[in-house]
């Protein structure tokens, strides 16, 4: 009897995306940083308590939302 397969849990990113091509999506610039001991293990310590399987993504949205919340705070306003 065959094995049946196992469906990827990642949802399908959406083929219109408004005026974004899907080519826009592609991530080509790679930045690097460096961690002590103490920064690695909170990370793995955290990681594991919340069960995230992907650091780089989990790390990517903490400094993303984290840049686009200071843009929100320091909007210019008129009034």
């Amino acid at each position: 009897m065959a094995k049946k397969s196992k469906k990827s849990r990642r949802s399908p990113v959406p083929v219109n995306l408004g005026s974004t091509s899907r080519g826009e999506l592609l991530r080509k610039f790679r930045k690097t940083i460096l961690l002590n001991e103490k920064e690695v293990s909170a990370i793995n310590q955290y990681c594991a308590k919340y069960k995230i399987r992907s650091k780089s993504a989990f790390i990517r949205n903490v400094v993303m939302s984290h840049i686009l919340s200071e843009i929100d705070e320091n909007y210019p306003k008129l009034f």
